[in-house]
């Protein structure tokens, strides 16, 4: 028997946005994971700044929403240009905004700050990050996953049962698995990125030059920081362009913006960004798994990378945790069933917009190139599993506004006894599935609510009657809930711990068994 330094359930590689959600839930969960990361520390590069409200949502159950909304900015305000002149002040500088259903709005926030929350959440919940620590080779053997490590002590060991590499575009754990990531690069299309601090400009919008003649320029102030985030189109007809640098781009913002009391006092960090659109052909090999910018790397058009590693990780969290329980293994077969095309839309959605935009700024039209940026798909909100082996259309299903496959959405009730108001959500909040069983006086039959899974379950009654009581009742007083779960007659609805629904169907009161058995098709889970 071979002598390991070290054992792990799950063996996390990278520190990003994914790579750090996923330790989240897992760690929630009660799995022992480790996270390594090949960095020396954690990164400062604002390659990111935009969390999406799908993502939001996953801040919330993950319970650092309020630190998310607390350093992050709504609603910032967009300044157009020509050259020196200021041609119009927008309301905002994205689409999007909360409301019944939808309890975030996207938030703007730089990638190390969301980081640095999911570290210190992270370290809340038992767990670090192993910094300088560098894969060198991934191996499966049986039942485990032999991972050889580089650190600055000499070469670790770690015997793992699964192995996710979260650890961006140019993955050490892809390559070691054979995985192949495939997709084009448009070299036209090509970006001076960097984090400065910029004298003589006001921080509360962000400021915009489109032109014909030069592309795109943009300054936009990293909330709750002294930094901007310096962005540059680089001409499509410069063969060769020189590499980034402080002089550079105090010379770009003269000729483009002409703003003489502004000045770029100086830089945490430069970047020359070519655009890659690519897609890895599997998301599985054995024990292994791949997320994030490992998977699937995007246009920035529509800020969709970030977020959807975040998604990648909360769906393979709650199923890693369940097949380590004890659960079907064929449940990690979904995770790439609903995740790949998932990141084949967005791969699609986001180089569109980056061609409408690029062509808009090219015709001078800066307003439009703009809200093209974003839209309902870049929300995430719109991401469903409809043909997913966990989702499960039953009759009179299909034709509901909120249908099996669906994100579960937000609402409003009251606690009973109180005139608290109580959130879909905070029912939902927890690494559980949750059963929801709707009435409007009655409750359901107790066969109805008994758990047929062998998974922790969440049983709560919402209701349209005043007089009931109990803890894990919602009184929905003026229907809300109800109309936006679009129910009509006494209905159940079983989430998943992701938040998607798995199923829903109608309370049978005379044929009580029919309930329990349709929730049993989700037990594979």
């Amino acid at each position: 028997m071979k002598d390991y330094t070290t054992s792990a359930d799950v063996l996390i590689v990278g520190a990003g946005p994914t790579g750090l959600t996923l330790a989240c839930d897992l760690a929630r969960r009660g799995v022992d994971c480790r996270v390594v990361d090949q960095a020396e520390g954690p990164s400062t590069a604002s390659r990111a700044k935009t969390i999406q409200p799908r993502a939001l949502e996953v801040a919330d159950d993950l319970g650092v929403i309020d630190r998310v909304l607390q350093l992050g900015a709504v609603h910032v305000p967009t300044r157009h240009y020509d050259h020196d002149r200021v041609t119009s002040e927008a309301v905002e500088a994205a689409i999007g905004t909360a409301g019944p259903g939808v309890p975030y709005a996207p938030v703007w926030l730089s990638q190390p700050m969301f980081e640095q929350i999911l570290r210190d959440r992270l370290t809340e919940l038992g767990g670090r990050v192993a910094w300088g620590s560098t894969v060198a080779t991934v191996q499966e053997d049986g039942d485990a996953v032999e991972v050889s490590v580089r650190t600055a002590t000499g070469e670790q060991r770690i015997r793992a049962r699964y192995v996710v590499g979260c650890d961006g575009g140019r993955s050490l754990v892809r390559r070691q698995i054979g995985a192949t990531l495939e997709g084009v690069s448009y070299g036209d299309h090509r970006w001076w990125l960097g984090d400065v601090r910029i004298q003589g400009l006001d921080r509360h919008c962000q400021h915009l030059w489109m032109s014909p003649e030069h592309g795109i320029l943009s300054l936009f102030p990293l909330p709750s920081t002294d930094l901007w985030q310096f962005q540059a189109s680089i001409p499509a007809d410069d063969p060769n362009p020189v590499q980034p640098s402080l002089d550079l781009f105090r010379r770009i913002l003269a000729d483009r913006a002409g703003l003489t009391a502004v000045t770029i006092a100086d830089a945490d960090w430069l970047s020359l960004y070519k655009i890659n659109v690519c897609l890895v052909d599997r998301y599985r090999i054995g024990r292994v798994f791949l997320a994030g910018d490992a998977a699937h790397i995007h246009s920035p058009a529509g800020g969709q990378g970030m977020n959807t590693g975040i998604q990648d990780a909360y769906n393979l969290g709650w199923k890693l945790a369940a097949v380590l329980g004890g659960a079907d293994p064929a449940l990690l077969d979904t995770y790439e069933l609903e995740r790949r095309p998932v990141a084949r839309a967005v791969l699609d959605d986001s180089t569109a917009r980056l061609h409408a935009v690029m062509r808009a700024t090219g015709e001078g039209d800066g307003s439009s190139a703009q809200r093209g940026l974003t839209g309902d798909f870049t929300t995430g909100l719109t991401i469903a599993y409809p043909d997913s082996p966990l989702t499960s259309p039953l009759p009179d299903s299909d034709n509901a506004r909120v249908r099996p496959g669906d994100r579960a959405p937000d609402a409003e009730g009251v606690q009973p006894g109180s005139s608290r108001t109580v959130r879909v959500f905070d029912l939902l909040r927890g690494p559980h599935w949750t059963l929801v069983t709707f009435d409007h006086g009655h409750p359901a039959p107790q066969s109805t609510i008994d758990n047929p899974l062998a998974v922790p379950l969440r049983t709560v009654r919402i209701t349209t009657d005043i007089t009931a009581t109990g803890p894990d009742v919602v009184l929905d007083t003026d229907g809300q809930i109800h109309r936006i779960y679009d129910i009509g007659e006494d209905s159940a609805v079983l989430i998943r711990p992701d938040s998607y629904i798995a199923t829903r169907f109608p309370i049978r009161r005379d044929d009580p068994a029919t309930p329990r058995t349709t929730a049993r098709t989700a037990q594979t889970s």
